[in-house]
């Protein structure tokens, strides 16, 4: 038996684009994108976590494990959290289900930090980026990190600000934050039953109740990925991503 549990919050009801996890990207789901890329990682049983019958279905189709969860939970960690309930792994990995570009080096990368560093608590990904538009956009969080990969906070603004910028550090990059997470189950445990904190409600940014608590959040470096699914315009991007990165 594996550590790690791969648990994949897949919410039907999504705001922004309902459903999006069953649109088709390319002749399959979005969610059997993630799937794929779950399954090729070998770390353990991966597991989908919805609210919705039909999600259920559509993963038995591609012979995707689904377990319905209750639809009052409010976040995607709440979901598979709930999931993983009767679980015997110590590891549990959330892979967002609106991402059908994550690589299984991703992944693997995260568990591996996850596992290694005792100190621990959660795992997570960022990407160097220079690129002004993405930096000043609140949707691309920003982390701020210590030099051993330890996050010290994380924020939709430009941070950290560079009060003057000098020919030494004006190419120095940003991180952005990737939402994927490792958790060792009694952190997850601590974490979903946390109440929100003022940072998180300030910056509607959930990691940032584990920090203000104190727990420990580490960093690995990734390389960029495609782009997540949130609307009818990030569909249309990912259908182009693919056939040039994927078709051949």
């Amino acid at each position: 038996m594996s550590d790690f549990l791969i648990a994949v919050p897949a919410r039907y009801g999504s705001s922004r684009l309902p459903g999006k996890i069953l649109k088709n990207l390319c002749g399959k789901p979005v969610i059997e994108h993630v799937y794929r890329a779950c399954q090729k990682t070998g770390l353990g049983d991966v597991i989908i976590a919805t609210e919705s019958p039909l999600v259920v279905e559509a993963c038995a189709k591609f012979g995707a494990k689904a377990i319905l969860t209750s639809d009052q939970c409010q976040s995607g960690t709440d979901r598979i959290y709930e999931a993983a309930q009767n679980r015997p792994e110590s590891f549990i990995i959330n892979v967002q289900g609106d991402e059908p570009f994550i690589r299984p080096e991703t992944i693997l990368a995260v568990a591996n930090l996850l596992k290694s560093n005792p100190a621990c608590d959660i795992a997570t990904a960022v990407t160097a980026t220079t690129d002004d538009a993405k930096i000043d956009n609140p949707n691309c969080v920003k982390a701020v990190l210590a030099k051993d990969g330890r996050a010290l906070y994380f924020s939709r603004s430009r941070v950290p600000f560079k009060r003057e910028i000098t020919p030494k550090n004006k190419n120095i990059p940003y991180w952005h934050h990737c939402g994927i997470y490792g958790y060792r189950r009694a952190a997850l445990e601590r974490f979903v039953h946390l109440p929100t904190s003022p940072l998180e409600k300030l910056e509607k940014l959930e990691q940032l109740r584990a920090l203000e608590d104190g727990m420990k959040i580490y960093c690995a470096e990734i390389e960029p990925g495609g782009p997540a699914i949130d609307t009818a315009e990030d569909l249309a991007r990912a259908e182009i991503y693919y056939k040039e990165n994927f078709k051949k």
